[in-house]
């Protein structure tokens, strides 16, 4: 149902802004994605810690004093290498989405240029088509070309 627009309906925020060019990797996600799975660990060798520590101690209240020092060494040891971990794989897939979104964007240029062409009767159409269909026959692997790995299986069959 379409309502009016009058005083006291909320403002609609459209801001029209091309999310296409931007790169969708966020690294602070990444970091806090890389503490989490740290911190889970810690906590799991410090429960484990508490386990095996209550056979050993008279109560429960020393086993867990030895499972949180277990589990703050392992935070202390296994953080630092998550985090290193987690901004190397955050900058090879901003990388890699950068090649993608400037593919992308050349390939919509490429296609408002044949656009353009076609409604303005230009001469050099043929040229243009040409230039995008080189594009897309870059995009679309070749069914006919095996990848490297198996090069060496079909020749020995």
């Amino acid at each position: 149902m379409i309502r009016p627009v009058d005083a006291l309906a909320p403002k609609v925020l459209f801001k029209g802004q091309n999310y296409d060019s931007e790169n969708p990797v966020n690294r602070r996600f990444e970091r806090r994605l890389a503490l989490l799975n740290a911190g889970s660990i810690s906590i799991i060798t410090g429960a484990a810690t508490m386990l095996i520590a209550r056979s050993y101690t008279s109560s429960w209240k020393h086993a867990s004093w030895f499972g949180i020092g277990a589990g703050i060494i392992t935070m202390l040891f296994a953080a630092p290498r998550f985090l290193y971990k987690a901004g190397i794989k955050a900058y090879t897939k901003e990388k890699e989405m950068d090649v993608f979104t400037k593919e992308k964007e050349v390939q919509k240029k490429l296609l408002s240029d044949v656009d353009e062409a076609i409604q303005n009767h230009s001469e050099d159409l043929p040229e243009k088509l040409e230039n995008y269909s080189k594009s897309k026959e870059k995009s679309i692997p070749n069914p006919s070309v095996k990848p490297f790995r198996y090069r060496n299986l079909l020749a020995q069959s």
